[in-house]
């Protein structure tokens, strides 16, 4: 597992392709559920066993600024929370997407995206401290799983050999996540071997792990209000018939969207196939932006529906 401690130098895309590439054949040609195939680390800074593991997952097709604003929002409330450091990210990327065929991108391409997001964060980071001071730099982790629901990749990094090395003292997961991606989770046709399904979610909660959702008014999902009701309908027990437990609700962070989490990332790859890199400089960090132009990663992508 590569280390690399850079914070001012840029990761070229070409150059750690081809050790990404082979990292992902190894990973699908192995047994294992979980995986890291690259660690970034602030400049001279050691990478301590985590106690509180955010976790980013995320198709990264490409990752945009709405990752950015993402991971920085819940770093932030690291330092003001009753989280426990040291704190860690990871950047988690499923091989088995549950619901999404792959697409556009390569999975190597989308590894490489996110190692260089990975640095633009650190740098952003970095920077927002000279002015600041309000924001922990992580080491970050660009991690593959082959379990497709969260709870089932909370127990991979837990439980495989890989993720007990890197993260030996079991550290609370919170899983930064939409709204959209809240209400898969607590959507029963995806436990239909269990009964009642959602007794799926029992050991994720019972390990004291947290769901970080970020709200924002969509067409789709309507008001944050609306949003709020969902996750009140735990709380009031609305969901114990399909095992949903009240005592639930509190290990749910509710969190409203700042500017930049709305970006979409059907929009960079359209802006990208247009060839109008002034916005997809708006939509991506520098690094990111810079990758997608000069590699043309979505030169070929012209499909309009939504992608893995």
């Amino acid at each position: 597992m590569p280390d690399e401690s850079m914070a001012t130098s840029p990761i070229k895309l070409r150059s750690i392709l081809p050790e990404l590439s082979s990292a992902l054949t190894a990973f699908q040609a192995s047994k294992s559920r979980f995986q890291v195939v690259k660690t970034i680390n602030p400049p001279s800074t050691a990478a301590p066993a985590p106690k509180t593991l955010y976790i980013l997952d995320s198709s990264f097709n490409p990752p945009s600024k709405a990752h950015l604003t993402l991971a920085k929002s819940a770093l932030h409330s690291g330092s003001t929370s009753a989280h426990q450091g040291p704190y860690r990210l990871l950047l988690l990327f499923s091989t088995h997407n549950a619901d999404k065929a792959p697409s556009a991108a390569s999975f190597p391409q989308r590894l490489a995206l996110m190692a260089v997001f990975a640095q633009d964060l650190i740098n952003n980071l970095t920077a927002s401290n000279t002015i600041s001071g309000a924001f922990h730099v992580p080491t970050i982790d660009i991690g593959l799983t082959t379990a497709p629901y969260y709870t089932d990749k909370s127990e991979a990094i837990n439980s495989d050999d890989e993720g007990k090395d890197i993260y030996p003292n079991e550290p609370k997961h919170i899983h930064i996540l939409g709204y959209d991606t809240l209400t898969r989770f607590f959507a029963a046709k995806y436990y239909p071997s269990f009964s009642p399904p959602l007794s799926a979610l029992n050991p994720y909660f019972e390990a004291g792990h947290v769901l970080r959702a970020t709200l924002r008014p969509t067409d789709e999902y309507g008001s944050v209000q609306d949003q709020k009701d969902f996750i009140a309908r735990l709380e009031k027990g609305d969901m114990e018939h399909e095992g949903g437990k009240k005592e639930w609700a509190g290990q749910i962070e509710v969190i409203e969207a700042g500017a930049g989490v709305g970006v979409s990332s059907t929009k960079v790859r359209h802006a990208a196939k247009r060839g109008d890199w002034n916005e997809v400089k708006s939509l991506c960090t520098d690094g990111v932006a810079a990758a997608v132009e000069e590699e043309q990663i979505y030169a070929d992508d012209d499909r309009g529906a939504k992608m893995a």
